[in-house]
């Protein structure tokens, strides 16, 4: 027997039209509250082909002679296609159609023509199950991308998918002698049993998981643009903090090199402010960004005031750390801002201290305020490392970042 029959795949088509009208419902009414967004679109379309397949698995009669199988088990194949394009939607990658469409459609073509074929019924299920195997190894690879602590669900989708995937890969050998629907030969009860469960158990835990990764991407992009300058768009204050900790708990993954925390101020900007307005003040600040994020790296820079920032440095030593600074400080001091007869230079002063070797990373912050003051107190435009060890003889600090000569 080279397909089941209407009577003996009863209980797993009504219970995957079922379950596929329940989530696609649900999915809509959420896509709906949401605003409509594009992207969720995608989201419901597994659980919306499960229907007409379904109904073709449950009703083949519908259609004439072996169409009502052929082409439910072509939309049951489709829908396994669909769960991959929603893992590509969800992690902000365009769809692939037309790479769900072809081979789905091939393998339509193949039962319907060679694997027709009475000398050869036993071939009929065994592209489908490649189909399934591949559709579900790629979903995991999308979900594998988007794992991270802030998404949790992405990191169990990827389980998830990649279970049933060595699942599919370990079944597709056997898909030539087991019992249907795995195989071509007779239905018996496991057969049936296991079928269904798994395919409810996927559809499950996917419409449960993927609900929750969309609320935790929202909150991951409420998170972002509350730790990003909008001047700028680099880290603010919060995300400097962040990055600190991060680099205290991982204080030995870098042997060989070492940390330095860079404070850096624009000088005289209240004087550019006043003298050329707000507008080309907020143009020497994100000029400043750029250049700091040019010569630090991208991530690597944040701005922790009105003209202040604060840049992480890795090198090998001292002097390396300190030619970078002096790197930032030449090119800004070049660069031009604005244009024509409104155009003018800025400088900026620098103060480092090293981080790997501060008590805290309060401390090292302290001490590079400290030499971002001397920085300012000797003339500005200059680049001046301290030990990040609190000193006797040093100037007085600020009480805080900003509370320094412009």
């Amino acid at each position: 027997m080279s397909d089941i029959t209407a009577p003996d795949i009863t209980t797993i088509a009504i219970c995957s039209t079922a379950l596929g009208a329940i989530m696609c419902i649900a999915m809509l009414l959420s896509w709906f509250k949401d605003g409509r967004p594009g992207t969720r679109s995608w989201l419901f379309a597994p659980f919306g082909i499960a229907v007409p397949a379904g109904i073709l698995l449950t009703y083949p009669d519908v259609l004439p002679g072996p169409w009502g199988l052929l082409l439910g088990w072509y939309f049951l194949t489709v829908v396994y296609g669909a769960a991959w394009t929603a893992a590509r939607v969800l992690g902000g990658r365009r769809p692939q159609v037309m790479a769900v469409l072809l081979p789905c459609t091939a393998v339509l073509v193949f039962t319907a023509t060679i694997g027709a074929d009475s000398h050869m019924p036993d071939l009929r299920m065994l592209p489908r199950v490649l189909l399934f195997t591949a559709f579900n190894g790629l979903a995991a690879r999308e979900f594998g991308r988007l794992r991270s602590p802030r998404l949790p669900s992405a990191t169990t989708l990827y389980w998830i998918f990649t279970a049933f995937f060595l699942f599919d890969l370990a079944r597709s050998p056997f898909s030539l002698w087991l019992a249907a629907p795995f195989g071509p030969k007779e239905p018996e009860v496991w057969s049936i049993a296991l079928f269904n469960f798994l395919l409810v158990l996927e559809g499950s835990l996917l419409a449960m998981f993927v609900t929750a990764l969309g609320r935790e991407q929202q909150a991951e992009q409420n998170y972002r643009l509350a730790s990003i300058d909008p001047l700028t768009g680099i880290g603010n204050r919060r995300a400097l903090e962040e990055r600190l900790n991060m680099l205290e708990q991982n204080a030995a993954s870098a042997p060989g090199r070492q940390t330095v925390l860079a404070v850096l101020d624009i000088d005289h900007f209240k004087a550019v402010n006043d003298q050329m307005g707000h507008a080309f003040g907020d143009t020497v600040i994100a000029g400043a960004a750029k250049t700091a994020e040019n010569v630090f790296g991208t991530g690597n820079v944040f701005r922790v005031g009105g003209e202040e920032f604060a840049a992480i440095i890795r090198a090998p030593d001292d002097e390396a750390c300190i030619a970078q600074a002096e790197t930032m400080r030449t090119r800004f001091a070049a660069h031009p801002h604005g244009s024509g007869p409104a155009s003018r230079t800025c400088t900026i002063s620098i103060g480092l201290a090293r981080l790997d070797t501060a008590p805290d990373h309060g401390a090292a912050f302290k001490a590079a305020d400290r030499a971002l003051y001397m920085a300012k107190r000797l003339g500005r435009n200059k680049a001046i490392m301290l030990d990040s060890t609190p000193a006797e003889h040093m100037p007085p600090e600020p009480a805080r970042l900003g509370e320094k000569p412009a």
